[in-house]
């Protein structure tokens, strides 16, 4: 199998740790070990140059963006399709902002993935391979993915879901996450040119530091805590999400309430979002319908790390509306 045209985007995260506790190898003694492995399979990749390679839960909406921006420079330089390796605390969260920020390229494939254990053997010194590690299979998947498929995808355990829209469930097991199901062969718009989306980039780089998307977990208290822990955001978020109970629901009081028309008028998004993990948010039920009849916008099957990639990548476009919301 050979794949000449296919980049490899390393990133650190579990995949490519080692030692005890675990720590994400550098490049220079990683990529080496990795670009043999996939040349004894058969697997010749492009690894690109990255130099954000840390432990995932430390990423940043600038990492982001600088993720993003390296695909767009190897997309100029003739790249299509891509593979990215990273960690699993924020995997959704990066994958649905690429999701999003991709959307307009109907000839890119982008695969993101990582492990749940190391490739190496944590402990051993001369960096030998886990063949008991799931990190293998997941890229070897990922790369053959990427190599058949256009569209953005997650690809973890054997399963290929929809970048926009996964979320990691289990903190130990190999099937550590669920998603929608990844869907092939669709018709997607060509609607922007790489000069387009290169012309943006200075801004979407400063306004990176500057934008907050924010998340409130509501718990059986008294309606008063929720309404004081909106009143105390950041003063830089663009959006807030909400996240409730069964379909959405949340505790209705009119300090609640009071708290959502401020953050309204200050032109701050509030999204609506479950913290079950299946089925997503309706109005069914009085007890979450009545923040949508003041202005709280529907994640709908959308999961907290979903909310956050669009919420950002609208916000740092300057279009984070709800009309835009519910088109995109």
């Amino acid at each position: 199998m050979t794949n000449l045209n296919c980049c490899l985007i390393y990133a650190g995260g579990t995949f490519g740790s080692h030692g005890v506790p675990l720590s994400p190898l550098p490049a220079t003694v990683f990529l080496p070990i990795l670009h043999n492995q996939l040349s004894q399979h058969g697997y010749h990749v492009k690894i690109l140059d990255n130099r954000i390679i840390k432990d995932s839960s430390t990423l940043t909406a600038s990492d982001f963006v600088a993720f993003y921006q390296l695909i767009l420079h190897a997309y100029q330089q003739g790249q299509r399709r891509f593979v990215l390796i990273t960690g699993t605390d924020t995997l959704s969260f990066l994958a649905a902002f690429l999701a999003n920020a991709l959307e307009d390229f109907s000839d890119i494939s982008l695969v993101i993935t990582g492990s749940m254990q190391p490739l190496l053997i944590a402990t051993s010194p001369d960096y030998q391979t886990d063949t008991a590690s799931d990190a293998w299979a997941n890229l070897s998947e990922a790369i053959d993915l990427a190599m058949t498929h256009f569209g953005v995808f997650v690809q973890f355990c054997h399963h290929s879901f929809d970048a926009r829209n996964t979320q990691k469930i289990d903190s130990q097991s190999d099937n550590a996450f669920i998603g929608a199901t990844a869907q092939f062969g669709q018709t997607r718009t060509h609607s922007t040119t790489i000069d387009e989306s290169l012309a943006k980039l200075p801004m979407l780089i400063q306004q990176a530091d500057n934008t907050v998307i924010e998340a409130i977990y509501a718990l059986p208290n008294n309606p008063d805590i929720l309404a004081n822990a909106l009143a105390g955001i950041h003063r830089h978020t663009r959006a807030v999400i909400l996240i409730g109970f069964g379909a959405g629901n949340l505790p209705q009081s009119e300090s609640l309430i009071a708290a959502i028309t401020k953050l309204q008028q200050q032109g701050i998004a509030i999204i609506s979002t479950t913290m079950c993990a299946y089925g997503g948010v309706n109005d069914n039920y009085a007890a979450g319908a009545w923040q949508y009849q003041h202005g709280v916008w529907s994640a709908g099957m959308l999961g907290v790390a979903g909310i956050y990639g669009k919420a950002l990548w609208l916000a740092l476009n300057n279009q984070l509306t709800q009309a835009q919301w519910v088109q995109s």
